[in-house]
């Protein structure tokens, strides 16, 4: 009984210190660029569904950075986590992005996280959290290579970089979004978004995510207002 617990204490310690060794040599992002809009300078070419265990997306959540500034692993719903990876095309060079859509176990929050291979416009990861209520998405928070920022309404603090000063850019975010469009720009999330569109408020969340990830560019094209907001500090490593 003692072995098992000084084995389960050294397991817990190395696990520990892996991490530990993982965050501190996490790499630092680069300088976002101007008014930033990945999907704006990027087409799609083609999408692959991954079919990733329930461990294997706690794997990647838990030592995730970014993920822990919106969320914790142990608030997801791991019976409703979609990813897909995209190849997409900037300036005319194939990369790649990961998208994942993240339902939380309120029914409520929907998180959605968008990984790049290489930066576009100085973007590595975007994450977006979406509160979906009585049919409404409000967008709480958007992050932008480490960087949280929490929205309060439609913000329109800017329409390009310089009116943000000298070290600030200028983001993007979708403020309001027409769930009719919604609903019928993505094939593949037919189904549970016609539970949506019949009214079931739990529909409508697995709906968003499932949007958000398999047909993202659908879905920045569903947007009804848009709002933009400065962005003026650089995370650090």
């Amino acid at each position: 009984m003692r072995r098992r617990a000084l084995l389960a204490i050294f397991v817990v310690l190395l696990l520990v210190g892996a991490y530990g060794a993982y965050v501190v040599s996490y790499p630092k992002y680069p300088e976002a660029e101007g008014c930033v809009n990945p999907f704006a300078v990027t087409k799609p070419v083609d999408k692959f569904q991954e079919n990733w265990s329930r461990a294997h997306v706690f794997f990647k959540l838990a030592t995730m950075r970014d993920f822990w500034k919106l969320a914790k692993p142990w608030d997801v719903d791991y019976s409703h986590v979609k990813i897909v990876k995209h190849t997409i095309e900037y300036n005319g060079e194939e990369i790649t992005m990961l998208a994942m859509g993240i339902l939380l176990k309120d029914k409520e929050h929907v998180i959605a996280l968008y990984e790049f291979s290489k930066p576009v416009q100085g973007v590595k990861i975007q994450g977006y959290v979406f509160k979906v209520v009585n049919g409404q998405i409000k967008t709480e928070e958007v992050l932008t290579n480490g960087r949280v920022t929490p929205l309060s309404g439609c913000q329109h603090e800017c329409s390009t970089a310089s009116d943000c000063g000298p070290f600030g850019r200028c983001i993007p975010y979708c403020c309001d979004h027409d769930w009719g469009c919604i609903a019928s720009c993505c094939g593949d999330c037919a189904f549970s978004c016609g539970s949506c569109m019949r009214g079931n408020a739990g529909g409508c969340a697995s709906c968003l995510y499932c949007v958000l990830v398999s047909c993202p560019y659908c879905a920045t094209s569903c947007c009804e207002e848009e709002g933009t907001y400065c962005d003026y500090l650089s995370p650090g490593p």
